[in-house]
Protein backbone atom coordinates (compact mmCIF):
# COMPACT_ATOMS: atom_id res chain seq x y z
CA UNK A 1 0.00 0.00 0.00
CA UNK A 2 1.16 3.27 -0.13
CA UNK A 3 0.47 6.66 1.42
CA UNK A 4 -1.60 8.41 -2.04
CA UNK A 5 -4.67 7.76 -1.05
CA UNK A 6 -6.16 7.39 2.67
CA UNK A 7 -9.58 7.21 3.54
CA UNK A 8 -10.20 8.32 7.22
CA UNK A 9 -14.00 7.41 7.82
CA UNK A 10 -15.62 8.16 10.90
CA UNK A 11 -18.89 9.05 13.06
CA UNK A 12 -20.93 11.99 12.14
CA UNK A 13 -20.69 13.70 15.59
CA UNK A 14 -16.99 13.04 15.62
CA UNK A 15 -16.22 15.20 12.43
CA UNK A 16 -14.14 17.70 14.39
CA UNK A 17 -11.54 15.15 15.77
CA UNK A 18 -11.13 13.77 12.15
CA UNK A 19 -9.93 17.19 11.07
CA UNK A 20 -6.89 16.75 12.91
CA UNK A 21 -5.93 14.56 10.29
CA UNK A 22 -8.03 16.24 6.54
CA UNK A 23 -4.00 17.25 5.82
CA UNK A 24 -3.60 13.55 4.84
CA UNK A 25 -6.89 12.17 4.78
CA UNK A 26 -10.16 12.08 2.28
CA UNK A 27 -13.02 12.35 5.51
CA UNK A 28 -16.00 10.17 5.13
CA UNK A 29 -18.97 10.76 7.70
CA UNK A 30 -20.59 7.23 8.26
CA UNK A 31 -22.37 5.51 11.39
CA UNK A 32 -20.32 2.13 11.22
CA UNK A 33 -16.88 0.63 10.13
CA UNK A 34 -17.14 0.20 6.40
CA UNK A 35 -16.37 -2.95 4.52
CA UNK A 36 -13.77 -1.82 2.58
CA UNK A 37 -11.82 -2.49 -0.44
CA UNK A 38 -8.34 -0.95 0.12
CA UNK A 39 -7.17 -0.55 3.89
CA UNK A 40 -9.16 2.71 5.67
CA UNK A 41 -9.61 3.94 9.20
CA UNK A 42 -12.35 4.42 10.95
CA UNK A 43 -12.87 6.82 14.18
CA UNK A 44 -15.47 6.14 16.45
CA UNK A 45 -15.62 7.01 20.25
CA UNK A 46 -13.55 3.99 20.52
CA UNK A 47 -10.60 5.69 19.02
CA UNK A 48 -8.57 5.14 15.73
CA UNK A 49 -9.33 1.53 13.83
CA UNK A 50 -7.92 -0.13 10.77
CA UNK A 51 -10.50 -1.19 8.23
CA UNK A 52 -8.67 -4.11 6.07
CA UNK A 53 -9.73 -6.12 3.19
CA UNK A 54 -10.74 -9.90 3.77
CA UNK A 55 -11.41 -8.88 7.50
CA UNK A 56 -14.91 -8.90 8.75
CA UNK A 57 -14.09 -6.87 12.07
CA UNK A 58 -11.70 -3.42 12.11
CA UNK A 59 -8.43 -3.96 14.39
CA UNK A 60 -7.48 -1.40 17.04
CA UNK A 61 -4.00 -2.48 19.46
CA UNK A 62 -5.11 -2.97 22.73
CA UNK A 63 -3.65 -0.46 25.25
CA UNK A 64 -4.46 -2.52 28.23
CA UNK A 65 -1.14 -4.65 27.38
CA UNK A 66 0.80 -1.65 27.64
CA UNK A 67 -0.57 -0.57 31.18
CA UNK A 68 -0.44 -4.08 32.80
CA UNK A 69 3.63 -4.49 31.22
CA UNK A 70 3.95 -0.92 32.33
CA UNK A 71 2.85 -1.25 36.04
CA UNK A 72 4.61 -4.63 36.50
CA UNK A 73 7.10 -4.63 38.95
CA UNK A 74 9.47 -6.97 37.25
CA UNK A 75 10.57 -5.06 34.49
CA UNK A 76 10.42 -6.51 31.06
CA UNK A 77 12.91 -7.60 28.90
CA UNK A 78 12.65 -4.45 26.42
CA UNK A 79 12.95 -2.20 29.82
CA UNK A 80 16.11 -4.21 31.01
CA UNK A 81 17.57 -3.68 27.56
CA UNK A 82 16.90 0.05 27.20
CA UNK A 83 18.14 0.52 31.13
CA UNK A 84 15.72 0.16 33.99
CA UNK A 85 15.83 4.16 34.89
CA UNK A 86 14.34 5.11 32.28
CA UNK A 87 12.53 8.48 34.08
CA UNK A 88 13.29 11.64 31.88
CA UNK A 89 15.25 9.78 28.91
CA UNK A 90 15.06 10.98 25.47
CA UNK A 91 13.43 7.69 23.63
CA UNK A 92 14.24 7.19 19.68
CA UNK A 93 11.62 4.47 18.71
CA UNK A 94 12.63 4.32 15.18
CA UNK A 95 10.70 1.52 13.53
CA UNK A 96 7.49 2.42 15.77
CA UNK A 97 4.59 0.32 13.66
CA UNK A 98 2.18 0.37 16.11
CA UNK A 99 3.73 2.11 19.08
CA UNK A 100 3.37 -0.83 21.13
CA UNK A 101 7.21 -0.28 23.04
CA UNK A 102 7.68 3.29 22.70
CA UNK A 103 4.53 3.57 24.48
CA UNK A 104 5.96 1.47 27.08
CA UNK A 105 8.95 3.08 27.74
CA UNK A 106 7.06 6.06 27.75
CA UNK A 107 4.71 4.98 30.37
CA UNK A 108 7.83 4.06 32.29
CA UNK A 109 8.88 8.01 32.12
CA UNK A 110 10.83 7.59 29.47
CA UNK A 111 10.32 10.94 26.60
CA UNK A 112 9.73 8.83 23.35
CA UNK A 113 9.83 10.13 20.12
CA UNK A 114 7.95 7.30 18.07
CA UNK A 115 8.98 7.64 14.16
CA UNK A 116 6.59 5.33 11.73
CA UNK A 117 7.02 6.33 8.38
CA UNK A 118 4.00 4.92 5.97
CA UNK A 119 1.71 7.31 6.64
CA UNK A 120 -1.33 5.45 7.41
CA UNK A 121 0.08 3.55 10.57
CA UNK A 122 1.40 6.67 11.27
CA UNK A 123 -2.14 8.02 11.94
CA UNK A 124 -2.85 5.33 13.85
CA UNK A 125 -0.07 6.00 15.67
CA UNK A 126 -0.60 9.01 16.90
CA UNK A 127 -3.94 8.66 17.41
CA UNK A 128 -3.02 6.34 20.03
CA UNK A 129 0.01 8.63 21.40
CA UNK A 130 -2.03 11.75 21.68
CA UNK A 131 -3.01 11.60 25.48
CA UNK A 132 0.48 10.49 26.26
CA UNK A 133 2.34 14.08 27.40
CA UNK A 134 5.75 12.23 27.08
CA UNK A 135 5.31 10.63 23.68
CA UNK A 136 5.88 12.18 19.95
CA UNK A 137 4.96 10.71 17.02
CA UNK A 138 6.89 11.98 13.65
CA UNK A 139 6.10 10.32 10.24
CA UNK A 140 9.57 10.15 8.02
CA UNK A 141 12.29 8.16 7.27
CA UNK A 142 14.35 6.99 10.87
CA UNK A 143 17.65 7.72 9.03
CA UNK A 144 15.90 10.79 8.07
CA UNK A 145 15.23 12.08 11.86
CA UNK A 146 18.72 9.95 12.76
CA UNK A 147 20.06 12.58 10.53
CA UNK A 148 18.14 15.99 11.15
CA UNK A 149 20.23 18.18 13.59
CA UNK A 150 17.97 20.93 13.03
CA UNK A 151 14.83 19.63 13.98
CA UNK A 152 15.89 16.92 16.84
CA UNK A 153 19.23 18.81 17.92
CA UNK A 154 21.12 16.79 20.38
CA UNK A 155 21.60 13.15 20.81
CA UNK A 156 19.41 10.39 22.10
CA UNK A 157 19.89 8.14 25.22
CA UNK A 158 18.39 5.28 23.89
CA UNK A 159 17.18 4.43 20.42
CA UNK A 160 15.20 1.24 19.71
CA UNK A 161 15.11 -0.37 16.20
CA UNK A 162 12.97 -2.73 16.15
CA UNK A 163 12.28 -3.67 12.19
CA UNK A 164 9.77 -5.95 10.96
CA UNK A 165 11.47 -9.82 10.79
CA UNK A 166 11.02 -11.28 7.58
CA UNK A 167 8.49 -13.41 6.70
CA UNK A 168 9.64 -17.40 7.81
CA UNK A 169 8.21 -20.85 6.31
CA UNK A 170 6.15 -21.78 9.59
CA UNK A 171 2.53 -22.22 8.79
CA UNK A 172 1.15 -20.54 12.32
CA UNK A 173 0.22 -17.05 11.46
CA UNK A 174 1.94 -14.25 13.72
CA UNK A 175 -0.65 -12.03 15.79
CA UNK A 176 -3.41 -9.98 14.26
CA UNK A 177 -1.52 -6.85 14.48
CA UNK A 178 1.88 -8.13 13.21
CA UNK A 179 -0.32 -9.49 10.27
CA UNK A 180 -1.96 -5.93 9.27
CA UNK A 181 1.82 -4.23 9.89
CA UNK A 182 3.43 -7.09 7.68
CA UNK A 183 0.09 -6.18 5.01
CA UNK A 184 0.94 -2.65 5.15
CA UNK A 185 4.59 -1.92 5.28
CA UNK A 186 5.71 -4.74 2.93
CA UNK A 187 7.08 -2.48 0.30
CA UNK A 188 9.03 -0.24 2.33
CA UNK A 189 10.28 -2.85 4.70
CA UNK A 190 14.13 -2.38 4.49
CA UNK A 191 16.25 -5.00 3.55
CA UNK A 192 18.94 -7.19 5.85
CA UNK A 193 22.04 -5.06 4.79
CA UNK A 194 19.90 -1.92 5.15
CA UNK A 195 20.17 -2.47 8.71
CA UNK A 196 23.77 -1.89 8.92
CA UNK A 197 23.62 1.83 7.93
CA UNK A 198 20.79 2.64 10.26
CA UNK A 199 22.64 0.64 13.54
CA UNK A 200 25.30 2.50 12.62
CA UNK A 201 24.10 5.71 12.49
CA UNK A 202 22.11 5.07 15.68
CA UNK A 203 24.95 4.87 17.37
CA UNK A 204 26.35 8.03 16.23
CA UNK A 205 23.76 9.57 17.50
CA UNK A 206 23.22 7.57 20.83
CA UNK A 207 25.25 8.39 24.36
CA UNK A 208 23.60 5.38 25.86
CA UNK A 209 22.67 2.59 24.18
CA UNK A 210 20.95 1.42 21.07
CA UNK A 211 18.89 -1.68 21.02
CA UNK A 212 17.83 -3.93 18.03
CA UNK A 213 15.02 -6.46 18.70
CA UNK A 214 15.14 -9.45 16.49
CA UNK A 215 13.87 -12.66 16.61
CA UNK A 216 15.57 -15.65 19.35
CA UNK A 217 17.49 -17.55 15.79
CA UNK A 218 18.05 -14.61 13.67
CA UNK A 219 21.80 -14.02 12.86
CA UNK A 220 23.51 -11.26 14.36
CA UNK A 221 23.66 -8.26 12.61
CA UNK A 222 26.99 -6.71 14.33
CA UNK A 223 28.38 -8.13 17.65
CA UNK A 224 26.81 -6.69 20.30
CA UNK A 225 27.99 -5.32 23.84
CA UNK A 226 25.29 -7.78 25.03
CA UNK A 227 22.43 -9.92 24.55
CA UNK A 228 18.75 -9.76 26.66
CA UNK A 229 17.29 -13.35 25.46
CA UNK A 230 13.80 -13.85 25.70
CA UNK A 231 11.55 -16.80 24.90
CA UNK A 232 11.13 -16.14 21.10
CA UNK A 233 13.22 -12.69 20.45
CA UNK A 234 16.65 -11.16 21.86
CA UNK A 235 17.63 -7.73 22.68
CA UNK A 236 20.79 -7.41 20.70
CA UNK A 237 22.16 -3.94 22.87
CA UNK A 238 25.29 -1.90 21.41
CA UNK A 239 26.85 0.99 23.27
CA UNK A 240 26.01 4.50 21.46
CA UNK A 241 29.05 6.51 20.48
CA UNK A 242 27.77 9.86 20.62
Amino acid sequence: MTDDQIVLYHRPELAEDARRYEAWCQLVSISAAPAVSQPALYLDHRGMWLCTPGYTQPYQPADAEIQRRANSRVPTDLVRACGVQLEGRRVLDACAGFGSDGLLLAQRGAKVSLVERQRLIWIMLAERARHIANAATICAEAMQVLDDHDRHAGSWDVVLLDPMFPPTNKRALPNRGLQHLRELTAPFEPEQEDLLPLLAQSRQRCTGRVVLKRRLKDSVLARPDFQIKAKSVRFDVYAGLA
